[in-house]
């Protein structure tokens, strides 16, 4: 429950520009986070939920301005940064019991879902 409205709210942000971004980010982000914490996750951990992905929107959102380069994608990296900036203490681990590797990887694949679609953008133009 704890994870709705950020889930909902940064996956809005991941298709106002386009659609198609967040199907894309979606999917590097399950693959990131799943291979990182199938190799790196601790026993007695609990790894579900929807955190890798809302900390992959995350990744994704505050690296897009960086790749891609144009005032919408910057001004949504900083509007984003102000709102949610205080998430990425999450990828430390704090609590025990919570899976700060999902969190981690999950940031990862949204950083290299930024990366791949601001390639992608950038070489249309």
């Amino acid at each position: 429950m704890a994870n709705t409205v950020p889930f909902i709210s940064l996956g809005w942000f991941v298709m106002l520009q386009e659609t198609s971004d967040f199907f894309l980010v979606t999917i590097v982000t399950m693959f990131v986070s799943g291979v990182g914490i199938w190799v790196f996750g601790q026993p007695n951990t609990v790894h579900i939920g929807a955190s890798s992905l809302i900390f992959g929107y995350l990744g994704f959102l505050l690296f897009r301005g960086w790749f891609q380069r144009n005032f919408a994608s910057i001004l949504l990296s900083i509007i984003v940064a102000a709102l949610y900036g205080g998430f990425v203490w999450g990828v430390l681990p704090s609590q025990p019991g919570i899976s700060w590797e999902g969190h981690l990887f999950g940031f990862i694949g949204g950083a290299i879902a930024a990366r791949l679609i601001g390639r992608t953008k950038g070489s249309a133009k």
